[in-house]
C-alpha cells in the first residue's frame, strides 16, 4: 500500500489526479442531462440540473489546472442563462451547443493546463512562540530582589533565568537568545553598565528582542541611557508587577491567536478537499460540509471564524442555506462568503442581500485563496472581539459568557460528558478601590484576568461576569479537577504584590464551583456556584467551594491582606 502524501503538494497532486480521472464521467452526465433537456424543453428540472453541472465545471476545472476548460465552461454556463426554454430544441442551437460539447471534451483530454507546484503564500495568524513558555533573562545583582522577580515573572508563566553579572548573561545569551530582556541599570562593575553591555546582548540574537529597564534611579540620565540602549520600558524599585508583566505580555506579543477555522460547504468533495488542503497548507482548521442538512450541528461543533460556501449546491442553494444559519441569532454575524462563477452583478447582490458577506470568484488561485480567507477571517475576529469581549480584561463579557455557556453544555451533554463551572470574586474589593483609587482597582482586575488566561487550558472559557466577579467554564473537567486549578489559581493570585506609593498590598479572590452532571440546566448550574461562592465569601474568603447535591469542599489558606 502506497505511502499516505505526507506533504500539501503532494495532496494537491493526488487531488488533481482524482479529479483528472472524474472528468470523463463528469462530462459524460453534462452530455446525458443535456439531451433530456433537448428532449423536453418545457421541463424545468434538466435544464437546472443542466446548469448546475456547468457551473460546478466552470468552478472546478480551473482549480485543478484546467483554465482554458474552465474559461469555456463558464462560457457555456452565461450562454445558458440567456437562452430560452424553447431554444434548447432549436436545430441551430443544438449544432451549436453539441460543438462546444466537443471542445470540452477536447480540452479535457490534453490535461490540465499546469500543475500544483507552487505552494501559496501563506499569510499566517500570529505565531506560537516556538517552545512552551517565554524565556527572559534577568540581570540583577541584588540576589534577593533577583528571587523575587523570578518568583513574580513565574506566576504569569515566564520562564526566568537571572544572572548575577554581565559576564554570565553575555554567555547565556550566546548559547539561547532570550525572548526578553530585564536589566538594572546600575550594576556593580559601573554606574549606567546596564545600558552599556544591553547593545552587546542585542547583538548576539538573530532578532533585537525587547529591554526592560529596572533600577532604583529615577533621574534624567538613568532614564536617557536605557533610551539610548534600546530600552522599550522602565520601572522603578520598588516593582510594580502588575504593571512589569502587562509590559512584558504587551513587548512579547504573548497574546497567541488561535489558526483560523474555516468552514467549507460545497457538494463537490474534490474542491472542498482541494480548499481544505490549500487552507491547511497556510496553517488554518478546516471542516468541510457536503450535505448542508449538516451545517447547524457542525457550527455549533467546530465554531468557524468563516464559513465558504457554493452557491449552487442539489440539495438548496448557498444562498438558502445562509437564510438558514442567519435564523440563529448567534451566527447573524458569522461571515458567509460564496464561492461561485457567478459574475452578473445584479445576481451577486441579490444573495448577498439575503444573508452572504461576500463573493470569491471561481476559479480561485490559492494563492488569493489564502489571502482572501486570512483577511476576512481576521477582520470578523477583530469585530466579534470587539462585541464580545470586556474591554478591560479582554475576556469574554456577561452575555456571552452566558451564550457560551449555554452552547457548552449542549455539547457536553449530547456528547455525554462532563463539565464545571466556576464563580470568582475578588475579596474585599470595594476597600482596594476605596484605599487605593479606582485605577489600582482595575490594575488588580487585570491582573487577575491575565492570570486566567495564562494558566488555563485552550479548551477553557473565561469571562468577566461583572465588577470583580469572574467565571470560567471548564468543559471535559470533574469539579475535583476543577478544585485543584481553582486552588492553584487562588495561591499565585494571593502572592502578586501591587505597589502604591510607598504601601505595597496583596489581593485575594473566593471561588464556587459547579458542575454538570448533576446540574441539568444552565440555572441551576449558575445558581450553585454561586451559592458555592456565597458560602466561600461568608466563611472568611480566600478560599474554594465545591457545591454539588448538597455537597460542599473547601479549601482555605490564610488571607493575604493587610
Amino acid at each position: 500500500m502506497p505511502d499516505q502524501p505526507t506533504t500539501k503538494l503532494a495532496r494537491l497532486r493526488v487531488l488533481q489526479d482524482a479529479f483528472t480521472a472524474q472528468l470523463p464521467d463528469r462530462l459524460m452526465a453534462i452530455r446525458r442531462i443535456w439531451l433530456a433537456a433537448q428532449a423536453c424543453p418545457e421541463d424545468d428540472a434538466p435544464r437546472k440540473e443542466l446548469y448546475r453541472l456547468i457551473h460546478s465545471l466552470a468552478g472546478a476545472a480551473g482549480t485543478f489546472g484546467y483554465q482554458r476548460l474552465g474559461e469555456r465552461a463558464r462560457q457555456l454556463e452565461d450562454s445558458l442563462l440567456q437562452r430560452a426554454p424553447a431554444s434548447y430544441s432549436d436545430t441551430d442551437n443544438v449544432e451549436t451547443l453539441n460543438s462546444t460539447w466537443a471542445q470540452l471534451e477536447t480540452l479535457a483530454a490534453q490535461g490540465p493546463d499546469n500543475t500544483n507546484d507552487e505552494a501559496p503564500a501563506a499569510r499566517q495568524p500570529s505565531a506560537s512562540p516556538t517552545h512552551d513558555k517565554t524565556l527572559v533573562y534577568l540581570l540583577e545583582d541584588d540576589s534577593l530582589q533577583a528571587q523575587e522577580i523570578v518568583a513574580q515573572l513565574e506566576h504569569f508563566g515566564y520562564a526566568v533565568e537571572s544572572f548575577p553579572a554581565a559576564d554570565t548573561i553575555i554567555q547565556a545569551q550566546e548559547r539561547r537568545p532570550a525572548d526578553a530582556l530585564l536589566m538594572d541599570v546600575e550594576l556593580p562593575e559601573a554606574s549606567l553598565e546596564g545600558p552599556r553591555i544591553a547593545p552587546i546582548l542585542q547583538a548576539l540574537g538573530a532578532h533585537t528582542v525587547p529591554l526592560i529597564f529596572i533600577s532604583a534611579r529615577n533621574d534624567w540620565q538613568a532614564r536617557l541611557a536605557a533610551v539610548r540602549a534600546g530600552g522599550r520600558a522602565y520601572f522603578t524599585k520598588p516593582l510594580d508587577f502588575a504593571a512589569l508583566v502587562e509590559q512584558l505580555d504587551h513587548l512579547v506579543g504573548r497574546k497567541i491567536q488561535e489558526p483560523f477555522r474555516v468552514l467549507i460547504v460545497d457538494d463537490t468533495v474534490l474542491l472542498a478537499e482541494h480548499y481544505a488542503a490549500v487552507l491547511q497548507g497556510a496553517g488554518m482548521e478546516t471542516e468541510m460540509v457536503i450535505n448542508p442538512q449538516r451545517l447547524l450541528d457542525v457550527i455549533s461543533d467546530f465554531g468557524p471564524d468563516i464559513i465558504l460556501m457554493d452557491l449552487h449546491m442539489p440539495q438548496c442553494s448557498g444562498v438558502e442555506a445562509a437564510q438558514v444559519i442567519r435564523q440563529h441569532p448567534a451566527y447573524r454575524s458569522l461571515p458567509i462568503v460564496y464561492l461561485s462563477t457567478e459574475s452578473a452583478l445584479h445576481h451577486q447582490l441579490n444573495a448577498l442581500s439575503m444573508g452572504g458577506d461576500d463573493f470569491l470568484q471561481k476559479p480561485i488561485s490559492d494563492t488569493h485563496l489564502v489571502s482572501a480567507v486570512s483577511i476576512r477571517a481576521e477582520r470578523f475576529r477583530g469585530l466579534n472581539t470587539l462585541l464580545t469581549c470586556d474591554s478591560l480584561t479582554g475576556l469574554l463579557n456577561h452575555i456571552n459568557l452566558k451564550l457560551t455557556l449555554e452552547r457548552e453544555m449542549v455539547m457536553a451533554q449530547r456528547r455525554g460528558e462532563l463539565l464545571t463551572f466556576c464563580m470568582l470574586d475578588i475579596d474585599h474589593f470595594k476597600s482596594i478601590n476605596d484605599r487605593y483609587g479606582h485605577p489600582m482597582g482595575d490594575r488588580v482586575i487585570k491582573s487577575l484576568a491575565r492570570l486566567l488566561k495564562q494558566r488555563l487550558r485552550k479548551s477553557d472559557i473565561a469571562g468577566r461576569y461583572g465588577g470583580e466577579e469572574f467565571a470560567l467554564i471548564l468543559p471535559d473537567t470533574p469539579p475535583e479537577a476543577a478544585l485543584v486549578v481553582l486552588d492553584g489559581l487562588r495561591e499565585s493570585f494571593a502572592q502578586i504584590p501591587y505597589s502604591y506609593h510607598t504601601a505595597e498590598f496583596g489581593a485575594t479572590f473566593s471561588a464556587g464551583i459547579a458542575s454538570i452532571p448533576p446540574h441539568t440546566d444552565m440555572e441551576s448550574l449558575i445558581n450553585a456556584a454561586d451559592g458555592a461562592l456565597y458560602t466561600a465569601k461568608h466563611s472568611g474568603r480566600n478560599r474554594v467551594v465545591v457545591k454539588n447535591t448538597g455537597a460542599e469542599t473547601t479549601v482555605e489558606t490564610k488571607p493575604l491582606l493587610p
